[in-house]
């Protein structure tokens, strides 16, 4: 048997981002190790279940797994990141 995983754009996890980093980070710029892809955040695919995770969206690699806790946010990036968060 064959499942399909249903995914979201990463803007559909704005707020979860907002809340982990303390800034918007859907136009934040990542370049992907694997493919080269250069996009923002916002169009990478968000899979939602016990955490997060996003994927880049030329070949799929992870590129931010966010789990919550009921004290904090633990979040694993990959990938060159160029972040501007205002002051």
């Amino acid at each position: 048997m064959t499942e399909t995983l249903h995914h979201l754009d990463g803007n559909a996890v704005a707020g979860l981002l907002s809340e982990a980093f303390g800034s918007d980070l859907t136009a934040a710029m990542r370049d992907c190790m694997r493919c080269g892809d250069h996009s923002a955040l916002g169009s990478h695919r968000a899979y939602v279940g016990a955490g997060v995770v996003l994927r880049c969206p030329g070949c799929g690699q992870v590129s931010v797994r966010i789990t919550t806790l009921p004290d904090r946010h633990v979040v694993e990036l990959s990938g060159t990141w160029k972040l501007a968060v205002p002051r």
